[in-house]
This record gives C-alpha cells, structure tokens and sequence, in this order.
C-alpha cells in the first residue's frame, strides 16, 4: 500500500512509486507516465499503436541499479478493451510470458478513484490471467503498461486477427 493508494489526489504531484528491479534500467513513473531513458512509454503508444512493446536491459540483481550484459524487460502496452463485473479486458496476448501484474500502470491520466484489485484478461484469454490493483475509475481506452521479463516483438503480443 503507497501513499498515492491511500490519498489518491495526491497522484496529481505524486507519482506511484514503481519496483525498479522489475523495470528495464533507467526507468522512472511520472503522474501519468512510464519513461525509460527519456522515452516515454505512452508516446511510444501513440505512435505506434497498441498493443505494442518497448524492450531495455533488465537490471541486475542487487546492484543498486545496473544494466545487465545479458537479460532484457520488456514493457508491454495494452489498450483497455472492456471492463465489467469480471474484471479488465485488455488487446493483448500473453502467451509464454510473465506479466508482472502488481507493476501495471494507468498511462495517460491521472486518476483520483481509489484502486480496486480487478482480474485482467488478454484478447484471446477468456479466463483471467492474473489480478492487479488499478484505479476503480479504469474504463475502454485506457492505456495499461506493464513489465515481462525477457525479449519478445510486438508479433508477440498482438492477436492473431491484427497481424
């Protein structure tokens, strides 16, 4: 629990603290974004449409930070396609990779709704593929990034049908 979790208008000047472990190095939340080296994540998603991917060095472990020669995290960024009672529908797959779903992030707003935990489920997924902590205010078009370690290409994460 954050203290923009507790007090929610304060994600107006405060952004949500983010595990830099789990984020590509040089990585850091602003009130509605990701940046990754001076690289804005929702930028990236304008640009690019969504689904679509961002992929950095991993950090290694207990270094304080340090780029690793080797492994690699990549920030998937996923458009919003439904929300409802069973939870949150978004336009990518996940198919071989380990979302790490407590790391999920609202792009794009800044929300003052206080966060729920809601099932998150891909475009091809009918059953959940893993739960996060969101804003209850989370609505269709609404940006959601959010790390998997490893390398994959956007032909990853894009549904068959948008290939």
């Amino acid at each position: 629990m954050t203290l923009t979790s507790i007090l929610p208008t304060l994600r107006d000047s405060i952004p949500a603290p983010l595990d830099d472990s789990v984020w590509p190095v040089h990585t850091r939340a602003t009130t509605d974004d990701v940046v990754v080296a001076g690289v804005s994540v929702r930028r990236i998603a304008e640009i690019c449409a969504t689904p679509c991917v961002y992929t950095g060095a991993a950090v290694l472990p207990h270094s304080g930070g340090h780029a690793s020669p080797t492994d690699s995290t990549t920030i998937v960024i996923a458009r919003v396609t439904g929300v409802s009672g069973a939870g949150i529908v978004l336009d990518a797959t996940f198919h071989g990779h380990a979302p790490l779903w407590r790391e999920a992030r609202l792009l794009g707003r800044v929300s003052h709704a206080y966060e729920l935990r809601m099932p998150i489920a891909g475009a091809d997924s009918p059953s959940p593929l893993g739960v996060v902590r969101l804003p209850d205010d989370v609505r269709a078009g609404d940006l959601i990034a959010v790390p998997c370690p490893g390398c994959f290409s956007v032909g990853d994460v894009r549904p068959a049908r948008n290939r």
